[in-house]
């Protein structure tokens, strides 16, 4: 699995809305996560591709049988149909954006 460090991307701004660049009948759903340190996410299959972006702490992420340490400002990709589950090595705070299939009226909120 590739780590993604956002210090490293130059930031900028999109002109015209993210829902133009998603093929049509697909959106992505935004997940807040709040993980105190030593608490574990229990292994699952991700149903659709995710990405998680740690803003604050750090998790141990186990991918298809590899393990990865995630931290502060860097992004994890999993896609579909791989095994993961993570452990906070400190308290964390995450989003977890997940792209799916469906009516867009549906995905159009964040949690």
């Amino acid at each position: 699995m590739k780590l993604y460090h956002w210090d490293s991307f130059e930031r900028r701004f999109l002109s015209v809305p993210v829902r133009d660049h998603l093929p049509n009948g697909e959106c992505v759903r935004l997940i807040s996560v709040e993980i105190p340190k030593g608490e574990r996410i229990n292994a699952a299959a991700a149903s659709d591709d995710q990405m998680i972006c740690l803003l604050s702490g750090s998790w141990r992420i186990n991918i298809a049988n590899s393990e990865l340490v995630v931290r502060r400002n860097e992004a994890v990709i999993i896609p579909s149909g791989f095994n993961h589950s993570a452990e906070a090595i400190e308290d964390s705070f995450a989003l977890q954006m997940v792209r799916e299939h469906g009516p867009e009226e549906e995905c159009l909120w964040g949690v």
